[in-house]
C-alpha cells in the first residue's frame, strides 16, 4: 500500500507508557506533595504525572467512539495510588485547603484526575463533613461514567456515609431519583458500601431506595441496581428473594431485566419460584 510505513506502524504500536519503576514514582508523587500550598502548581503536577505514563497502546474502539467518554487517560491504577498516598497526610493535616484541591481535581475532568479527588475527598471527609458532602453534591452533575460515580461512592462518600447511616441513606434516596443517571449510579453504588460493611443490617430500607429505580429505562442504573441488590444478598438472602419476587409480579420489561440479573446469584428453589411469578 502506497506510503505504508511498516517501521513506523510497529513503533507506534510500541508507544505504550514507560515501565513503573517505584522509587522514581514515589518520588515524584513526593514532590506533588510539596506543592500542597499552591494548588494551580500541584495540578499541573498531578496532570503530568498521570499523562506521563498513560498507556497510549489503548485506543477507543471507532465502534465506540460516539458513546464512550473520552476522558480517561489509561493511566495504571498504581501510578493514581501513589499521588493519593503522598498527598494523605497533607490533606488530614489542612482539610479544609484540601477541598480547593479536590475541586481543581474533579474540574480536571480526567477519570483518573477524578479518581484522585475522591480518595482525597474521603480523607478529609471525616474531619470536615459538611464541607465535605457540599463536594459530593456539587460532583453529582458532572459524573461521567459509571466508573467515576463508584469511584466517588467508594471513596469519597463512604466515610460520611459509614459515619451516619440513617441519615445518609436519606439523601440516597433523593439522589436515586436525580433526572442525571450517574447520579443515580452513584446512590446505588453507596448502598453497595453500606452492604458490605459489617455491622450495617438495615436491609428493608436499602431495598425501598432501590424500588424506585426498578423500571429505569438506562442500561447503566439498571446494572447497577443489579449490582447493589446482589451486594445485599448475604446480609439477608430472604429478604432480597422476597423482593425479587414482589418486583417479577410487576408487568415491566425493564424490571424483569434487574430481577434476571440478580436472581441468577440465589439458589434454585428461589429461581424458579421467581421465573414462576414472571411467567404468571
Amino acid at each position: 500500500m502506497a506510503g505504508f510505513n511498516p517501521q513506523s506502524a510497529i513503533c507506534n504500536l510500541q508507544s505504550t507508557m514507560p515501565p513503573i519503576d517505584l522509587p522514581t514514582l514515589r518520588a515524584r508523587a513526593a514532590a506533588i506533595a510539596e506543592k500542597f500550598s499552591a494548588p494551580p502548581a500541584l495540578l499541573a503536577a498531578v496532570h503530568s504525572l498521570l499523562e506521563d505514563y498513560a498507556d497510549r497502546s489503548h485506543r477507543a474502539s471507532p465502534k465506540l467512539t460516539d458513546s464512550s467518554p473520552q476522558n480517561t487517560l489509561k493511566t495504571p491504577m498504581p501510578v493514581v495510588r501513589a499521588v493519593i498516598t503522598a498527598l494523605r497526610q497533607r490533606v488530614k493535616a489542612q482539610p479544609q485547603a484540601a477541598l480547593a484541591v479536590v475541586e481543581g481535581l474533579w474540574a480536571a475532568g480526567t477519570r483518573e484526575e477524578r479518581r484522585v479527588a475522591a480518595g482525597l475527598l474521603g480523607f478529609a471527609a471525616p474531619l470536615v463533613p459538611a464541607e465535605a458532602l457540599a463536594s459530593v453534591e456539587r460532583s453529582l452533575a458532572t459524573i461521567e461514567s459509571g466508573e467515576t460515580a463508584e469511584a466517588l461512592a467508594h471513596y469519597g462518600f463512604a466515610p460520611l456515609l459509614l459515619a451516619d447511616p440513617a441519615t445518609h441513606l436519606r439523601n440516597i434516596e433523593r439522589w436515586v431519583t436525580q433526572p442525571q443517571k450517574w447520579a443515580r449510579c452513584f446512590g446505588l453504588a453507596a448502598l453497595g458500601v453500606l452492604a458490605k460493611h459489617k455491622t450495617w443490617d438495615d436491609v428493608p430500607s436499602a431495598l425501598d431506595v432501590i424500588n424506585s429505580v426498578m423500571g429505569d429505562a438506562e442500561p447503566e442504573v439498571r446494572k447497577a441496581a443489579a449490582v447493589a441488590l446482589s451486594d445485599l444478598i448475604p446480609k439477608s438472602t430472604a429478604e432480597v428473594s422476597r423482593f425479587l419476587r414482589e418486583q417479577a409480579a410487576r408487568p415491566n420489561h425493564n424490571t424483569h431485566l434487574i430481577v434476571r440479573a440478580v436472581m441468577l446469584k440465589l439458589g434454585p428453589d428461589d429461581q424458579a419460584e421467581i421465573i414462576k411469578v414472571m411467567r404468571e
